[in-house]
């Protein structure tokens, strides 16, 4: 069964308190024409669950499929309509919620790192209760909210900055999804909103209740998990009919089979003589199975974690990190990389002529992640499966986190959680 979920931007009120009179003074003298100074309280939850909402419908609407709804949306839970039909409010709500970003970061970059009003995930940039940590994990990217059976409602709406309730009214009763979800206390989810079948453009959500905060994870490894939620029928659809994707998703751009092996190969970065890098294969972690990935958008069971070490080194500049990049091959059963010579051979990433129908059959595919390459222009590098953070007196210090990789139609998506590290000293 396919259950739904909603967002919140008021999802619990906001309170804001005026300061002391002194603490607003020195604001003055340090900002010039501030009139006074805030701070930003939250009501507690009560018994509450913890969820985390992605937009995953890329979709255009154009003269070809002008009958569809706008996959831009405002979200209620527990709505209120007045007597046209139309909310008006609600225990929760969130406007403006846009298609995912291909990663989610393990921190809450999205609030205050753009003035856009559209936001990537919920909560993402709405202020309201975020998730404690939680067994060592930092869940500050999921919402509180009260458990127990709630109402999710997804509005299509225009793509504006124009807010919902100020929309022409017939903008304000477009109801995209209507469902309900029974949140179990203090459990933290992960939610889809998603297409389930490519031909008849029907549309659900997906909700994951999620482990990794209850499993016993090693501080020295890093982990990463596969899901393919991609809609019946899209593998197997005319390669024409699929949308342009990111560069990062380009051999995944027709979609994999419905059953596909993982293998990953670790790959170290060293300097040579001239100063130039050279990428060499880790032997003893290349070719290695990571696990079978099946499509599956109807059960919403986690998946098994494969970890590998932090390959870390320590010089005397105040540095612990981990300089090296992963590379992912799936491969349709039994095929395997290190007994067919047709694939490609990290670090390799050149494609050529066969590599390429490799990929329009849906037999062949392969994601790198790399966060210094992730961050150059036109990049098709996702980042890191490791995160590099000043930490202590070291700067950079590489940790292991827990790594979500998700494929949806012809998309690659990538969510890490991290835990929480000593602070920095300066």
């Amino acid at each position: 069964m396919i259950l739904n979920l909603v967002y919140t931007k008021y999802g619990k009120r906001v309170a804001a308190k005026s300061l002391s009179t002194s603490c607003c003074f020195y604001f003055l003298v340090l900002i010039i024409f501030s009139s006074s100074c805030r701070k930003t309280e939250f009501r507690a939850v009560e018994n509450p669950a913890y969820i985390r909402v992605f937009n995953n419908l890329n979709y255009e609407v154009s003269l070809s499929n002008k009958e569809e709804l706008q996959p831009f949306f405002c979200l209620f839970i527990d709505p209120e309509f007045d007597e046209s039909g139309k909310p008006i409010s609600g225990l929760v709500q969130s406007d403006f919620l846009d298609k995912r970003t291909i990663y989610a970061s393990p921190n809450p970059a999205h609030s205050g790192a753009s003035t856009s009003k559209f936001n990537p995930e919920y909560p993402g940039k709405d202020k309201v209760p975020t998730g404690p940590i939680l067994n060592g994990f930092d869940l500050t990217n999921w919402a509180q909210i009260s458990a127990g059976k709630r109402r999710i409602v997804f509005m299509s709406r225009p793509i504006s900055n124009v807010p919902f309730a100020q929309l022409p009214e017939e903008q304000q009763k477009k109801v995209f999804l209507d469902t309900i979800i029974d949140l179990k206390e203090h459990e933290v989810y992960t939610i889809h909103l998603l297409q389930k079948d490519f031909n008849t453009k029907q549309n659900g959500l997906y909700v994951r209740e999620e482990n990794f905060h209850k499993l016993a994870l090693s501080d020295t490894l890093t982990y990463v998990n596969f899901y393919n939620l991609s809609p019946n029928g899209f593998w197997q659809a005319e390669n024409s009919l699929k949308p342009s994707v990111p560069k990062q998703s380009k051999s995944l751009r027709y979609g994999i089979r419905d059953t596909m092996n993982a293998f990953f190969t670790h790959i170290s970065v060293d300097t040579a003589a001239n100063g130039s890098l050279i990428d060499k294969r880790i032997p003893e972690f290349s070719y290695q199975f990571a696990g079978t990935i099946v499509r599956n958008i109807d059960q919403q069971k986690v998946a098994p974690y494969y970890s590998f070490p932090i390959f870390l080194r320590a010089n005397n500049t105040k540095k612990i990190y981990a300089n090296t990049w992963q590379y992912l091959q799936l491969i349709v059963p039994p095929a395997d990389p290190i007994n067919n010579s047709l694939f490609l051979l990290p670090p390799n990433t050149y494609t050529g002529i066969v590599g390429e129908e490799f990929i329009k059959r849906k037999i062949y595919a392969y994601v790198l992640f790399d966060h210094s390459r992730y961050l150059a222009p036109d990049s098709e590098y996702l980042p890191s499966l490791l995160v590099n953070v000043h930490s202590g007196i070291n700067n950079p210090q590489s940790f292991g986190v827990v790594n979500t990789l998700e494929i949806i139609g012809g998309n690659v998506y990538l969510s890490t959680v991290q835990r929480r590290y000593p602070r920095p000293i300066y």
